[in-house]
This record gives C-alpha cells, sequence and structure tokens, in this order.
C-alpha cells in the first residue's frame, strides 16, 4: 500500500510540475503577443509589458528551468543565491531600459520596453541625482546581480591578486610531489589497495599493535570487496631537492615509502631527546592528577559581580531610533531674537543672518493719485449706475498685485444689488476678474478688487524685516503676507494652532510652505523644534534633507506617513498623561518644571498633499488616516504639536467636514472651480485669484476673510538656509 501511495504522490507531483511548465510557456508566448495564446493571453501580454516591462523574461525563463530541472530530477544548485540573482537581474534590465526611456531612446522590440516599474525607478533616481549618478547606479545593480549568482566578476582585471599562484610560492614543489605520487602509483599498482589505508576507515577487530613498537600498526583479516581504495598521501619533503626525479623512487623500497617516512632523515640522538621530553612531560601530567585527586589543589570559583559592585558598564545601550520627542528642550517663554545676532552662546551663528533670505526690499506700493486708478474709479462709478447703484469711491488701497477700490453706497443702497455684478464690472474694466467683498467687515463700505497691471514681488527678507514681524511674540510666527494697505499679515501657529492650505498649479501653495518652515526654523532652535515633513510627491521637500530640525528625513510614502503619525498621536498620549500628573494644562508650564535638558520640544507637521496621502491609503486604509488627522487637531495643540495641512485638489473627499470643522485657519490660493473654493474657506472667490501668491486666508479670531500676497523665496535659497544651519549647528 505504502509503495501504491508513493507512486500516486510521484504521478500528481509530475502532472503539477508539467501543468506549470505549460503555464510558463503561456506566459512568454503572451509575452511575445503571439496569436495562439488567444484574447487571454493577448491580454496577458499586454499587461505583463505595459507594468513589468520586457525584462519580466527572465524571471519566466527561471521558472521554466526550475520546473523542468524539478520535474528531471535535476538538483538546482545554490537555489536561494539563483532566486535573487534572478530578480535583481530583472531590476537590473528594468532600470536599464528605463534609463534608457528616460533619455529619449524608444524602440518598438517587446523585450525592450521598461515597463511602468522599469520607468518609474528611472525617473525617480534620474529626477534626483541626474543621469550620470543613475547610470553608475545601473551598473552596481549589475555587479550586484552577478554577486548573488556568485561570479566574481572582480577577479578578472587582477588574477595576479587573486590566483593561488601568489599566495602559494611552493608551486613547483607540489607538482614534483604529484609525480612522486604517480610513480608510486605506477610501481605499485595491486599493492595499493591491500597496503595503503587509512586508519580511522578500518575496524578494530583487524588493527593488531605489536609489543616492541606500539607505532608499527599491521592489518590482519581479509579486506572487504566494497572497501574504498584511499587515496595516497606520503608525508611532505622537507626540503625542495627531495623527490626532485622519478628515477629516486626506484632507490626506496616499501618500508622506506610506507612506515620509515616520516622518521628517515631525523638523527638518532633527536629521537632519543624527544623520548625524553615526552617521558617528563607524562611525569608532570601524573603528578598534577594525583594532586587534584587528593585535594592539595583547587581552583577558585569566579565570584559574579552583582550591578552595583560594577564600576563600568558591558556594554553601550543601543541608540535610540531616529524618531526621539523627549529629548529635546524648550524654554518655558519665548525669546527675543532677532536675525544675524547670536543670542545662545551654545549655538553660534543662530539665528541665521538676512543675506541668506536675498538682498533688502526696494519695491514701493504706488500712490492712490494715480491718473490710471482715477479713470478706474470713473469706469466703476458710471456703470453701478448703470444699474440703478448710486455710490462714490472714498478711498483706493492698492497692494503689490490687486488693487482695492472703498465704495461708499448712497442711503437707500442694498448691497445685494451691488454683490452680483463681478461679472459685468469685470467686462466694463476689461479686467481678467473682479472679487466684490460686499460689504467689508467693521465699515461700512464695499470692496472692489481689481488686479494691477503690473505684480510686484514680495520678498521674504521684506516680512522678516518689517516692524509688524518684529513685533511679534509668537513663537512660532508665520509670515502670511501683505495686506492692500501696505501692512504685513504675521501669525503665531500656537494660536491658529493647525492651518489648512489649497491651491492649484502655480498658484503659490509651496512657496508658502517653504516660507512657513523657514520662518519657524529660523526663531526656534532645534532644542526648540522638531519637524516632521511629509511629501508623497518626493520634490519639495527633498531641500530640506539634513535640516538639523527635522526628527526624521522627508517622508515620501503612505507607509511611513501613517507610522508617523502613529507615532505622533502616541507622543501626545504620552505628553497629556504627563500634564495631568504635573497638573499643568500647556507644554510651556510643563517644561518650566524639567530641567532644561528634559524639556519637550514642540513638534511640528507639513503635509504638502493631503489628496496623493488619501489616493495611496485606498478605500480600506482612508478612514485611518483621517481618524488619525482628526484626533490630533481635537488634542494636539495641548501637547505642543501642531499641523499645516496643504491639498491641490481640496474636494469634499478629501477634505473631509471632520478635517474641516477641527481646522479653523485656512488659506486658499488659486482654486480651479468655485466648488472647492467653497469647500475650502465657505465662499465661491477663490477661482478669481490671479495666482503666484495670491491667497485668501481665514481663522477665527478675525472676522471675514484677508486677501494677501504671499512673500516669495526660490529653491536656491532654501538650500542656501539648510546648508547654513547644518553648518552652523553642527557642533550640536
Amino acid at each position: 500500500m505504502s509503495r501504491r501511495r508513493n507512486i500516486q504522490n510521484i504521478n500528481a507531483r509530475g502532472a503539477v510540475l508539467f501543468i506549470l511548465v505549460i503555464l510558463c510557456l503561456y506566459f512568454i508566448l503572451a509575452l511575445f503577443g503571439f496569436s495562439l495564446t488567444g484574447s487571454s493571453g493577448r491580454e496577458w501580454g499586454i499587461y505583463l509589458r505595459t507594468a513589468w516591462g520586457g525584462a519580466v523574461l527572465l524571471p519566466l525563463l527561471f521558472w521554466l528551468y526550475l520546473c523542468i530541472a524539478r520535474l528531471l530530477k535535476f538538483k538546482v544548485p545554490n537555489l536561494p543565491r539563483q532566486i535573487l540573482g534572478t530578480l535583481q537581474l530583472y531590476v537590473s534590465f528594468a532600470f536599464m531600459l528605463g534609463l534608457l526611456r528616460e533619455t529619449g531612446w524608444n524602440s518598438e522590440l517587446t523585450l525592450f520596453a521598461p515597463g511602468n516599474f522599469g520607468q518609474a525607478l528611472a525617473h525617480f533616481f534620474v529626477l534626483n541625482l541626474g543621469i550620470f549618478i543613475t547610470l553608475l547606479l545601473v551598473i552596481v545593480s549589475f555587479i550586484l546581480s552577478a554577486f548573488f549568482f556568485g561570479l566574481k566578476i572582480l577577479r578578472v582585471p587582477f588574477p595576479e591578486l587573486f590566483s593561488k599562484s601568489a599566495q602559494a610560492p611552493e608551486v613547483p614543489q607540489t607538482r614534483r610531489r604529484r609525480k612522486t605520487y604517480e610513480a608510486v602509483e605506477r610501481q605499485y599498482p595491486e599493492d595499493r589497495p591491500e597496503n595503503i589505508l587509512f586508519m580511522k576507515d578500518l575496524p578494530t577487530s583487524r588493527l593488531k599493535f605489536d609489543d616492541e613498537d606500539t607505532a608499527q600498526i599491521s592489518i590482519t583479516g581479509p579486506m572487504p570487496d566494497d572497501f574504498p581504495a584511499p587515496k595516497l598521501k606520503p608525508a611532505p619533503p622537507e626540503n625542495k631537492n627531495e623527490f626532485d626525479f622519478e628515477e629516486d623512487i626506484e632507490n626506496y623500497t616499501d618500508e622506506d615509502l610506507y612506515s620509515e617516512n616520516v622518521n628517515k632523515n631525523v638523527p638518532s640522538a633527536q629521537k632519543e631527546n624527544k623520548n625524553e621530553k615526552e617521558s617528563y612531560a607524562v611525569e608532570i601530567i601524573d603528578s598534577l592528577l594525583a594532586s587534584i585527586d587528593a585535594g592539595a589543589l583547587s581552583m577558585p570559583e569566579k565570584k559574579r559581580q552583582t550591578a552595583s559592585e560594577r564600576s563600568t558598564p558591558r556594554r553601550n545601550r543601543r541608540p535610540l531610533p531616529v524618531v526621539i520627542f523627549d529629548d529635546g528642550a524648550s524654554d518655558s517663554e519665548p525669546k527675543e531674537m532677532s536675525f544675524g545676532t547670536n543670542n545662545s552662546s551654545e549655538n553660534s551663528g543662530f539665528p541665521p543672518p538676512m543675506e541668506l533670505f536675498g538682498p533688502a526690499p526696494s519695491f514701493e506700493l504706488p500712490g492712490t493719485g494715480s491718473k490710471n486708478f482715477d479713470k478706474v474709479s470713473k469706469t466703476i462709478i458710471s456703470t453701478l449706475k448703470n444699474f440703478g447703484i448710486d455710490a462714490s469711491v472714498a478711498d483706493i488701497l492698492s497692494g503689490p498685485s490687486v488693487t482695492q477700490f472703498l465704495i461708499e453706497l448712497a442711503p437707500g443702497m442694498k448691497v445685494n444689488k451691488v454683490a452680483g455684478l463681478a461679472d459685468d464690472l469685470a467686462m466694463a474694466l476689461s479686467a481678467v476678474s473682479v472679487r466684490l467683498e460686499a460689504p467689508i467687515p467693521g465699515t461700512r463700505y464695499v470692496g472692489i478688487e481689481i488686479p494691477n497691471a503690473e505684480r510686484k514681488k514680495i520678498t521674504l527678507r521684506s516680512v522678516f524685516e518689517s516692524e509688524e514681524f518684529q513685533a511679534n511674540s509668537s513663537r512660532l510666527p508665520i509670515p502670511l503676507g501683505i495686506k492692500f494697505d501696505g501692512k504685513f499679515l504675521v501669525k503665531g501657529l500656537e494660536s491658529m494652532p493647525h492651518l489648512l492650505v489649497a491651491g492649484g498649479k502655480d498658484s503659490g501653495k509651496n512657496t508658502f510652505l517653504n516660507t512657513s518652515i523657514l520662518s519657524i526654523c529660523s526663531q526656534r532652535k532645534p532644542d526648540e523644534l522638531a519637524l516632521i515633513l511629509i511629501d508623497p510627491r518626493h520634490v519639495e521637500f527633498a531641500l530640506y534633507n539634513g535640516l538639523p530640525h527635522l526628527l526624521t528625513p522627508p517622508i515620501f510614502t503612505y507607509d511611513e506617513a501613517l507610522k508617523a503619525l502613529q507615532l505622533i498621536f502616541e507622543e501626545m498620549e504620552s505628553r497629556t498623561a504627563n500634564f495631568v500628573k504635573a497638573r499643568v494644562r500647556t507644554l510651556s508650564a510643563y517644561n518650566r518644571k524639567l530641567q532644561k535638558k528634559d524639556r519637550l520640544p514642540e513638534i511640528v507637521i507639513v503635509i504638502n498633499e493631503l489628496s496623493d496621502l488619501m489616493y495611496q491609503a485606498g478605500n480600506e486604509n482612508e478612514n485611518e488616516f483621517e481618524d488619525l488627522i482628526v484626533r490630533l487637531a481635537q488634542k494636539s495643540a495641548v501637547a505642543g504639536i501642531y499641523m499645516i495641512i496643504a491639498s491641490q485638489k481640496p474636494s469634499a473627499d478629501v477634505v473631509t467636514t471632520l478635517i474641516r470643522s477641527n481646522i479653523s485657519a485656512r488659506a486658499a490660493f488659486s482654486l480651479a472651480s468655485g466648488t472647492e473654493s467653497k469647500n475650502m474657506i465657505g465662499i465661491t472667490d477663490a477661482e478669481k485669484l490671479t495666482g503666484k501668491g495670491d491667497m485668501l486666508f481665514k481663522d477665527s479670531e478675525a472676522p471675514g476673510i484677508f486677501r494677501l500676497q504671499a512673500p516669495y523665496i526660490n529653491g536656491e535659497k532654501v538650500s542656501n538656509f539648510v546648508e547654513y544651519l547644518e553648518r552652523a549647528l553642527k557642533k550640536n
């Protein structure tokens, strides 16, 4: 029965292997687009070429090789290394084809398609490292695959360094010895199997020791038929001149070759001296054993030290992970800092100098007495009069990109009539867009905002040197921008305490995130502020790699972002629990009760693209990611943890109702539609913005919505800022 069962198992295994072989051949034919595979094979081929590229032929061929070897019962040597080598070789070819596609080389052949995998891999490295470094990585990838296969390709250019001849200078002697062995085998072809044996291979009953000389061993009894014939291994000669020629073998007998070969060159005086030394050593060992049996000798037991008696630790503790929340320091009260001065004796070079942010500002806002403004004012009044609205221009406020006309309505005029005339005014003024603010909160005027013909750039240095920024006492100041009246609006992030940012392409959203990060990092030292930057698009926050304020390098994937938010949530719970024990309500009050080295830093989380993270999360994990953001927004401000969340498309499924209800401070740049604008700030005006820093800001502290021009800074100055802080704070 067992034999029949074994035969059935063998037949079933063979059938499975045969099916796998047929399936592998089917995929290979589908990859090349043969019509034999049918419509389903055509779809499989399109999928393989599009997703994995033509290099997927290598894993398929390896799969076929394994199945055939198993079917024919061939042993596959080093199977794990071959699997790793095949996978690495596939990655190398896909990487190389993707690099060729990035350089502009295209081929119509199926095998030269890089696929989405190879193209994405090459695009990422070319974008971040350049073509030359990417080419070197391709070469290293091929070398790594050769290493997995066990190919020693690095030994080819320098064979003299790795060959045995360079390490063993006695090769000629070995060759002469091999000639000697061959001569002995030719001379004794019949006696060798019976007379030349290994002692370990013989049974005990066939060994006989002579009484006179125990070193001589003779073999008794018949030789078994299946006993293996061992190879001849005589002792190596002591000098190079020995056994130089094959004719010397004829002068030796069997006893000289097999019994006395070891002792034939040793003088008799040396033999006697050796025997005396051995007998003397045996007497010493016997006396020691006798003393130990009698109890005269005893080995002292090693006393094990306790933890208190040990003066030095056994081993240094393992370093903590990258994300450390309780190792920073934060002063209880905000310090007054000015740029370019060294207020801290510990960190020389902080705060950074103003020259890092560009030259001194030199712009001037146009006055209200311009002839162009008079012409526009008359056009506005005449257009309103055509619709039955009597009004007059009370004041004109000119900003860097937009001018606001303050219109005072005649008694008895309804504000609702003016609110619906934005498109009519834009047509009358030949303007790109016109925004109406009816009425302006806290005034009796209606605001009509018209874009300027020339836009004036506001630099970040101009905000830092302004009176509003210098007078601001916030620990984490955010330079929002300049208003129509020429005054800068600066808000503390801890007072918001979270900020929601939205803006389309070329709207100035990414520049606003850069200016916010540079502002808080220039005011707080790394032991007072910790940053977590999350950028699923890989390009915006890559400039900050190496910034001393970072808890961890910039995060680019959804899994790492989810793990970081979970760690922040655990840190928030830990901090609030400690606040309860210390009977305090804020982080500053808690830090006042601690020593400086034990104080906790404030943590700022900056998420660049919330919509991309929601897309990567999928339907299953989307709620988990949203719940973490909502729970952090509800409680983290008390623990000194703040968030700046940005999204290019603030639709209702990305910026959900829960997120909006827990984040009151919002900055909207130019958006694609009024629906997104209403979902973001509650009104349909963000689609009328002109872009490039033109923004609307809303928070719970002030009524109404501010229209601002955000400051500008380029990527070069961001890199200079990071490099400066990295050098200046390198000692700490």
